[in-house]
């Protein structure tokens, strides 16, 4: 049975040695609406055997993890150890097509709840963006108008876990599309990279500094 929660964790970019630029990637995406109870998560599986060129493998049907092992029938059979190494957090070793393989990952995905908080707009010092406990998200759809607005309710939203990047669009009848790229900001903690397509970048952080 296909238990995409427990691959979740394993999310991320993995080097391999069977050539220059060879890699496996766990991409996943968690999509989530106000309007239903339980998100909605998708992975895909990204093997590069050459560094050159990939090819993508959804796990879905007929693919299986139970904590340890990966496998996609007639593609892969990878296992994997979580154990901190000189950096290295993840490790596998396996099988892909024909070929033994192993790889290690330095990066770990970070669930949304790591950025939970109140973020001001470093230009404004306007309250811009609100994560909350419930993984709610708020937002000023009006903050690249010259005239920031009242944060309101985000309906429905994706975030990247690999990337820290939350992506939603205004509900219709605008069409105006959103990235946040989210992280820190050494003394101003919790910092946000708010981009929409014609718009220079904005800076939303959750302490500003005395001069914003």
């Amino acid at each position: 049975m296909t238990d995409v929660s427990k691959l979740v964790p394993f999310t991320g970019y993995y080097s391999m040695s069977v050539a220059p630029g060879a890699f496996l990637s766990i991409d996943t995406i968690e999509l989530r609406s106000m309007s239903a109870p339980e998100k909605t998560t998708t992975i895909n599986i990204n093997v590069s055997m050459d560094g050159r060129s990939a090819t993508t493998y959804p796990f879905d049907d007929g693919a299986t993890f139970d904590g340890v092992r990966l496998s996609i029938p007639g593609q892969l059979t990878l296992d994997f150890t979580r154990e901190y190494k000189d950096g290295s957090l993840v490790s596998f070793s396996g099988r892909i097509g024909d070929t033994n393989v192993s790889g290690e990952t330095y990066f770990n995905q970070v669930p949304l709840s790591a950025f939970v908080g109140d973020y001001y707009d470093a230009q404004t010092s306007k309250p811009a963006l609100a994560i909350t406990k419930g993984l709610e998200v708020l937002f000023d759809f009006s903050i690249f108008s010259g005239s920031p607005g009242e944060l309101e309710r985000v309906h429905s939203y994706s975030y990247l876990p690999a990337m820290y990047v939350l992506m939603f669009s205004e509900r219709a009848p605008h069409s105006t599309k959103f990235t946040l790229m989210l992280g820190t900001a050494s003394k101003n903690g919790l910092a946000c990279s708010i981009q929409s397509a014609g718009y220079a970048p904005r800076l939303a952080e959750s302490i500003l500094s005395p001069s914003s």
